[in-house]
């Protein structure tokens, strides 16, 4: 263990024993892995952006959660850091024996398909019967929606729950546009909230079949609204005009300047 890490563990130490930090001490197992959680989504962020001094300094937030939690956890089973880094390598090397072993994989598929089965073994040793449970894998109910959609789906097709090709995913995508359209001209609140749903995991199986993240192209639509959208704000406050006085038709112009101006950029 390095001498930075062993520095890291007595810091947490040092924050969780008496007349340590009262924030840090009344922490919960459950209230330090909602933080972890939080850190993983801004190392996105940071990866996101391409900003790879930010992914550090996220890393390092990520690391310190992880050993928070393991010291936590400590605090009521006997385990440690080496016992996590123990059973994390055994793991990995177990679940890749056409890495570690004198198995081979040929492709993605084959390696995910001897995964799946080694995790079967797996189950199976604990006295649990894999072939009970759902091809669906459970997700954590924090899970992203459109992550937990696309995810589902790409279980599905492990079974055969498939379109043949993308041209049905489209031709759903247009069924379900036109059951939440027919939803809005009865204005029924319910049936508008379970179609737009439906449209939503549509969009999410075409983005599958074309090998796009849904998650990620909606950050990065995110990120770029809020890029032109303070464009926007500048421009108009440099004016001392307020956005909300201005005809629609302005603030469109002001939006099209923006996107001009971030795609030189």
């Amino acid at each position: 263990m390095s001498e930075e890490f062993k520095n890291l563990l007595t810091t947490i130490d040092t924050l969780r024993n008496p007349g340590g930090c009262p924030w840090d001490r009344k922490q919960t197992l459950l209230n330090a892995a909602r933080y972890l959680m939080d850190e993983a989504g801004e190392l996105v962020e940071s990866a996101l952006q391409g900003d790879a001094e930010g992914c550090e300094e996220e890393l390092a937030d990520l690391l310190f959660m992880t050993s928070f939690c393991t010291r936590i956890l400590s605090e009521t089973r006997p385990v440690d850091m080496h016992d996590i880094a123990r059973i994390g390598n055994q793991k990995l090397i177990r679940r890749h024996p056409h890495v570690f072993g004198g198995a081979d994989a040929k492709d993605t598929s084959e390696s995910q398909e001897r995964w799946n089965a080694i995790k079967a073994e797996e189950k199976r040793a604990k006295g649990l019967d894999p072939d009970r449970e759902s091809t669906l894998k459970d997700m954590p109910a924090s899970t992203a929606p459109l992550h937990q959609a696309y995810n589902y789906q790409k279980d599905a097709v492990g079974v055969g729950f498939d379109w043949p090709n993308i041209t049905g995913a489209w031709e759903k995508l247009s069924e379900e546009q036109a059951e939440f359209e027919e939803a809005i001209s009865r204005d029924d609140r319910e049936a508008m909230e379970h179609e737009l749903g439906d449209v939503l995991f549509s969009v999410v199986n075409v983005a599958r079949w074309l090998k796009i993240q849904p998650d990620m192209a909606l950050r990065r639509a995110n990120n770029r609204f809020r890029s032109r959208f303070h464009l926007v704000e500048e421009e108009f406050q440099k004016e001392g005009r307020k956005m909300k006085d201005a005809p629609i038709e302005e603030l469109e112009a002001s939006w099209q300047r923006a996107k001009k101006k971030l795609a030189k950029g």
